[in-house]
């Protein structure tokens, strides 16, 4: 059987500021910016990968998260074969808000699976604990994991998992 090559599309969602473009500068660049710009409306970054001898085109859509850009972000969904629904661990508000995001990708794309993450691993203020993340994964079926963008802890196995995730259903078996 030939190599086939394959485009994944992933969308990143969360509130702002916890750090879905410093997961998406990590896995793309091995660095993330050194000051926070705002997204505005989204980012796409591209990342090649090979997956057991198949190659694969991430195509990462970086959603912005703050509410008055609600507007635009539904048309964004269409296509996305996986998302990632990241929360700040430092903040719990960000956590509270992730029933909002998974409405908001269930509204707009009810058949894509996602992924929920805790980012931001290396800082010290922990507010949300690991057990209450995985209970609230639980709760939907979903993987959680727990990141560094700053760090690089765990991204290159977060993404390789999405990767997984979205081409389930094709003619190459994982």
């Amino acid at each position: 059987m030939a190599v086939q090559d394959f485009t994944a599309k992933l969308v990143l969602l969360g509130d702002g500021r916890v750090g879905k473009t410093s997961l998406c500068s990590h896995l793309c660049t091995q660095r993330i910016p050194g000051t926070y710009d705002l997204t505005v409306g989204l980012n796409i970054e591209v990342h090649e990968t090979d997956l057991k001898g198949t190659s694969v085109k991430l195509v990462l859509w970086d959603l912005a998260g703050q509410q008055r850009f609600g507007c635009v972000r539904p048309g964004f969904y269409y296509g996305a074969r996986v998302a990632l629904i990241v929360f700040d661990l430092q903040n719990r508000g960000s956590f509270f808000d992730v029933k909002h995001w998974i409405r908001e990708l269930k509204d707009h794309s009810p058949n894509t699976p996602f992924i929920l993450v805790g980012n931001k691993t290396d800082l010290q203020k922990r507010e949300v604990s690991k057990e209450e993340a995985i209970s609230l994964a639980q709760e939907f079926s979903v993987h959680y994991f727990e990141t560094s963008a700053l760090k690089g802890k765990n991204v290159e196995e977060l993404f390789q998992l999405a990767t997984r995730i979205a081409l389930q259903g094709t003619a190459v078996a994982y």
